[in-house]
């Protein structure tokens, strides 16, 4: 990191507050290490309306017209990114004209989104403090929830008291004035497969090697959180919001995360550029040789894709949009 990025962090950090598992942050620092160098920015699907041969840029500008058509932003609209990743809606809801702030618990990934100019803070949602009340016209997380709840939160019978939570706050954020007040959200669900979350909290070589638990405790371990059940968000998001859109896109989930993969291979194993993508990751797996072994482990082990293959996948991607009553 060169001195401006390190002028850049300290500056950010004076915003950082909140509680986010530290696993949640560390998961994003070794695939932000990892995904960009192979020419991957975004860590949500793309929308490929059918055609298995899109290119997968295509399909995640899909997803950013997608996501910020729900949401209603046109010029002058006042949006929040919850979990803005890389940036890269947050640019593309700047050239609509959008005034667009995001937020991120990944240092690493708001000093990119800094050095591209964007309006970026250090802060988990959690921490939003009431000076942020009314202020927005439209909110979008895209795959963040899947990171508020985790399997000790289930086991205290705490999640449906988070994501309650996450809607009251939602809506003190929208402006009552606004035209829009919409909440749009792409979240991964349990379907076929939902873990006793006492198992998730074992490790993953407790279970026979490509089994459900293999799999979802090995995700567990390296990117923490517990998915949602269809219907529970619904329930929850009463009496804020009403759900008044909902897409499956699990397929274009499942497309979009094969590319990943047969991406992050090709390159990693390149002559030419894996050699730099190994090397950026040494910091990391000196400070976190546990979590570095296990996020190696999540891409041969090929957990990830595990959730949305098969005829009946394990999960359910759910693109969600909500209006605040």
């Amino acid at each position: 990191m060169n001195r401006r990025e390190r002028e850049i962090l300290d500056y950010v950090a004076m915003d950082q507050r909140g509680s986010t598992p530290a696993i949640v942050v560390t998961c994003y620092d070794f695939f932000d290490r990892l995904f960009p160098e192979c020419g991957i920015d975004d860590f949500t699907e793309g929308i490929y309306c059918g055609d298995p041969s899109l290119p997968y840029e295509e399909a995640q500008r899909n997803q950013h017209d997608w996501l910020l058509d729900r949401a209603e932003c046109v010029a002058g609209t006042v949006l929040l990114d919850i979990g803005c990743g890389s940036g890269s809606l947050l640019e593309h809801a700047r050239e609509r004209g959008c005034g667009a702030v995001g937020i991120n618990v990944s240092p690493r990934q708001v000093v990119r989104c800094r050095k591209r100019g964007l309006d970026v803070r250090l802060l988990d949602y959690r921490s939003i403090g009431q000076e942020w009340n009314d202020q927005f016209d439209a909110i979008i997380a895209n795959g963040s929830v899947e990171h508020f709840v985790q399997p000790r939160d289930v086991l205290e019978d705490r999640a449906d008291t988070i994501y309650e939570e996450m809607f009251r706050l939602c809506r003190r954020l929208l402006d009552p004035a606004s035209m829009s007040r919409r909440l749009v959200t792409t979240i991964i669900h349990f379907d076929r497969f939902v873990p006793d979350p006492r198992e998730l909290l074992r490790s993953p070589f407790n279970f026979d090697w490509g089994s459900d638990l293999f799999h979802a405790a090995l995700l567990e371990k390296t990117m923490g959180g517990y998915y949602p059940v269809e219907g529970q968000l619904e329930r929850c998001a009463q009496p804020f919001f009403d759900l008044i859109s909902q897409e499956d896109g699990t397929e274009d989930y499942r497309r979009t995360s094969e590319e990943w993969l047969a991406r992050v291979r090709r390159n990693l194993l390149s002559f030419s550029r894996g050699w730099g993508i190994w090397r950026d990751l040494l910091p990391f797996v000196v400070r976190h040789p546990s979590q570095s072994l296990l996020s190696l482990l999540l891409l041969s082990s090929e957990s990830w894709q595990w959730q949305f293959r098969g005829k009946r996948p394990p999960t359910k991607l759910l693109r969600q949009t909500w209006r605040a009553r």
